[in-house]
């Protein structure tokens, strides 16, 4: 196994360990996992001067979208305002990682991405719905295909927006 290989393995690994502990844990352990695994990206696999801004990127498009889906009651939240959980938001954060690593190879084709996105991000909140206090709205299928649709869109808008900025810095 190559050395770049390895890399895409760890940034993988440190991925699904991350969206594990933050949808078991707390809000404060999902921060400290966070934290803990950009940490580790940063020393051994990433960029921070080539992906700081995707990562804002994701955490801010992520936040708003699940926000608005929590505002709309199609993912529906137990915390007493309309405001996305921490450990939601620290998921977008940790995708954001896997943009320009793990999930580079999507990026060469955006049907894939989008099919990806289309299969992944609803399977994803199923797991979380499970895992989780957060619940689906009914009819479920409908709520599925919701988030079908905008996983469709938004890993490969993820994927143009990284490689537009690694243009950008040239």
């Amino acid at each position: 196994m190559t050395k770049d290989r390895i890399k895409l393995a760890v940034n993988y690994l440190l991925f699904q360990t991350g969206w594990f502990l933050c949808v078991v844990g707390t809000d404060s352990i999902a921060l400290y996992v966070t934290c803990t695994i950009l940490f580790i990206h940063f020393i051994t696999i990433g960029n921070w001067r080539e992906e700081k801004e995707t990562l804002a990127v994701c955490l801010l498009l992520g936040s708003a979208v699940d926000s608005f889906l929590g505002n709309l009651d199609i993912l529906q939240f137990n915390n007493d305002g309309r405001i996305l959980p921490v450990w939601l938001a620290c998921i977008w954060v940790l995708l954001g990682t896997t943009i320009k690593h793990s999930l580079s190879w999507v990026g060469k084709n955006r049907y894939i991405g989008a099919l990806l996105g289309f299969i992944g991000g609803p399977a994803a909140y199923v797991g979380m719905a499970q895992l989780t206090d957060m619940h689906l709205a009914e009819p479920l299928w409908q709520t599925l295909l919701i988030l079908a649709i905008l996983w469709a869109i938004i890993i490969p808008l993820l994927q143009a927006f990284s490689q537009a900025w690694q243009k950008r810095l040239g």
